[in-house]
């Protein structure tokens, strides 16, 4: 996350000997033909030679900046930048690319102790190499070249929302001011209404929202027809003294006064139309230009998000409810204790959710493709080690981290008073697995923190384990030429395996993946690909673990809010006693302390569309909910359209020529909502499988249900007629500015 970053770097100004801190520039002088051509470059003052961030490479060029100043009033900044012209470097950049008019200027701030290790030679010296953790981040716009010489440029920037005096087809933008006239000269907005002046929506006398409605009487008149699909020109929508409105009718008042031109200078104008939104019943009589108990009057905030509002392809208005209902989701509490000092009392409070069932397991082969989609939310209370899922036992610090794959807090006991302790991880082999200690790939990937106790809600993230096949980045006998096998093995699978946080890739802080193994082609390998689940014939031989025992690779169970968790532990404090005193490997329960949701297995790999349909956004445009969430886990039975075949459907219900995802019918092999109850047959509670395969979980240790409430607001969607071409007519940058020109 970058705004964790920031923070990072933010709080290290704090510190009692905080390192310099460097200002990079990046230019790109051609944005439409040359998007990603740049010139990155540093003032030299610290660094006399190139250095690289977050992979870029800026050179050393002297340069002073000033005026990027936050202002309270408001304005925006205008700041200048000067560099060094020696050997006119920069004047040859000038002549090459329009004086760079237009340019875009990339403005970052980093402390030294944060830059790559590239720059230095063995590395970071301050060990704290961290691609996230800039002070700044901002974005420009070249406004203007002020001066040039043979000794230095100067610039003067503006803000990408600072448009003064710029021009979009011959027409003058000005800053903080819209002087086209809502639904006249210039905007020629015919649509419905959306909100008031202020941007508030319409609302009644007890503040309920109100939502406008048009409905003209049935006719077989074509002219009045047609006039339905556009209220505009439906004269029975002009204001009647005589007749009574509705809450939520709407009127049109003309002006008399004010007369907009039309193409044809010859013709007779048109009046100005302005609309009015009746918020009262019983409404008869009273002049919407003085009533406002009776009516409001439709407005425009003069903000281009009120024209993307209104000049869009959409033919709906989405209008939300001004106040929230409470809604939830289920979801299952574990209270597992970190104790460092008792490792013993990890199974203290432990609980957790487990099947051995192959039809779950089984789902899990690595010569397939399947998803795992689920929802977690783990704070700092959980112990060292504590699995959020996992298919099998882990080992600590021992090799390898997982048989399978796990995803847990960290386990190592040297991070204990670290901040890279607070990280939880995703833990899976590589493709090359041997049979001895030290020659397997696998990785540890970091996918972000707990939640703190600090944090006032309950911070929920979303994992996906994506595993697919076909990928060209591994050879089919890649894996057993590296073991000297002659010939190759045949039964080495090309797959391809992601860990996703939140629908993306994601690498918390800049800490980078650990891949062990002897072989460093190995390394390279896993490191390209995040993985792959070589040979079966491996998988199931397995490896020969230190206690000389053979454990297969293969998922053994399938475990939520824990996992198995095995440690060989020398004398502690000190393992470096002679001779070392040897603990007997046990097995403990690390169980997280915080709660799973919505948890589901696919056996085919999930389109990127499919996993964001998952997670359901939710809408707060008025108020902030002491219990809002921005995204929760879609219930199974939302799954519907063309989204059906998550759950089993065939797309029934879509639209004509609109095509299902036939291709994932019948994929669903388990959709744990987090709803718990007894298992049927049973007495054991468990962790039931609303899905029609059963596959339920049992429960074992310490747990309880609990009902995620968040606040959520009803939408009503209603549509708006209205010609598409008029719609467009006077957004910025398109066809019209007269009222009536033709816009075809």
């Amino acid at each position: 996350m970058a705004a964790e970053g920031q923070n990072k770097a933010a709080s290290s100004l704090l510190d009692l000997q905080p390192t310099a801190v460097l200002e990079l520039f990046r230019i790109y002088p051609d944005r439409v033909n040359k998007p990603t051509m740049f010139v990155g470059f540093h003032g030299g003052a610290i660094f006399d030679k190139a250095i690289k961030w977050q992979g870029l490479q800026y050179i050393p060029i002297a340069i002073e900046s000033e005026g990027f100043d936050l202002l309270g009033d408001g304005k925006l900044a205008r700041p200048k930048i000067r560099t060094a012209n020696k050997n006119n470097i920069i004047t040859n950049l000038l002549q090459n690319y329009k004086d760079f008019k237009h340019a875009k200027v990339i403005r970052k701030k980093v402390q030294v102790k944060f830059l790559d290790d590239d720059n230095f030679d063995g590395g970071n010296p301050f060990g704290l190499a961290d691609d996230k953790a800039e002070l700044l981040d901002e974005e420009w716009l070249m406004g203007r070249k002020t001066q040039e010489s043979k000794l230095f440029v100067e610039f003067e920037l503006t803000s990408p929302l600072d448009l003064e005096n710029f021009d979009i087809n011959s027409r003058g933008v000005q800053a903080r001011f819209c002087y086209w006239q809502y639904r006249g000269e210039g905007c020629r907005y015919q649509g419905l209404p959306i909100e008031r002046e202020n941007g508030e929506p319409f609302q009644d006398t007890s503040d309920n929202i109100v939502i406008p409605n048009y409905a003209p009487p049935p006719s077989t008149d074509p002219a009045t027809v047609q006039a339905q699909t556009n209220f505009w020109s439906d004269p029975s929508v002009v204001w009647n003294e005589n007749k009574e409105y509705s809450i939520g009718n709407i009127v049109i008042r003309e002006s008399a006064a004010i007369i907009l031109p039309l193409d044809d200078v010859n013709a007779e104008g048109v009046p100005l139309k302005t609309i009015y939104v009746s918020v009262a019943n019983s409404n008869k009589g009273n002049s919407p230009e003085k009533n406002p108990s009776f009516w409001q009057k439709d407005g425009c905030t003069k903000k281009l998000g009120a024209c993307q509002k209104r000049f869009n392809p959409l033919q709906e208005i989405v209008i939300p409810s001004k106040t929230p209902t409470e809604q939830s989701f289920p979801s299952v509490r574990f209270s597992g204790i970190d104790n460092p000092a008792n490792p013993a009392k990890y199974n203290a409070n432990s609980g957790y959710f487990h099947t051995t069932e192959s039809g779950v397991t089984g789902a899990l082969d690595p010569r397939k493709e399947w998803t795992l989609v689920g929802w977690a939310n783990m704070n700092e209370n959980s112990p060292r080690g504590a699995g959020i899922f996992s298919t099998s036992a882990g080992e600590g610090d021992g090799w390898p981290a997982s048989r399978f794959i796990n995803i847990n807090r960290c386990s190592r006991w040297g991070w204990r008073f670290d901040d890279k302790y607070n990280v939880i991880q995703a833990q899976y082999l590589g493709y090359f697995i041997s049979n001895s200690d030290g020659d397997s790939a696998w990785t540890n990937r970091s996918l972000g923190k707990v939640q703190m106790e600090q944090a006032e809600n309950d911070e929920w993230n979303q994992y996906i384990v994506r595993h697919s096949t076909g990928t060209k980045d591994f050879l089919d006998n890649d894996a057993a030429l590296a073991r000297g096998e002659q010939g190759g093995d045949t039964e080495t699978f090309t797959t391809k395996l992601e860990v996703l946080l939140n629908g993306e890739e994601h690498q918390y802080e800049g800490i980078i993946p650990r891949r062990y193994g002897d072989w460093w082609g190995d390394l390279e390998r896993v490191e390209s690909n995040d993985g792959n689940f070589a040979s079966w014939a491996d998988r199931v031989q397995g490896y020969h673990s230190p206690d000389d025992i053979w454990y297969p690779c293969l998922p053994q169970t399938f475990m939520l809010g824990a996992q198995e968790f095995w440690r060989f532990e020398e004398s502690w404090p000190n393992p470096t006693a002679n001779p070392p005193v040897l603990n007997q490997p046990a097995a403990q329960i690390a169980t997280m302390n915080g709660h799973i949701g919505m948890w589901a297995l696919w056996n085919r790999a999930l389109n990127d569309e499919e996993i964001k349909y998952l997670k359901k956004p939710l809408v707060s445009p008025y108020y902030t909910a002491t219990t809002y969430y921005d995204n929760v886990p879609r219930p199974y039975n939302e799954c519907t359209g063309r989204m059906s075949t998550l759950t089993g459907g065939t797309g029934d219900g879509l639209p004509d020529e609109t095509a299902p995802l036939l291709y994932g019918h019948n994929s669903l092999v388990a959709w744990w909502s987090g709803t718990t109850g007894l298992i049927p047959t049973t007495a054991i509670v468990g962790l039931l499988d609303g899905h029609t395969g059963g596959h339920h979980l049992t429960g074992s240790g310490n747990f309880s249900g609990v009902a995620q409430s968040y606040d959520v607001y009803d939408l009503t969607i209603i549509p708006n007629p209205s010609p598409p071409y008029p719609r467009f007519g006077g957004f910025p940058g398109t066809d019209g500015f007269s009222y009536g020109r033709t816009a075809y």
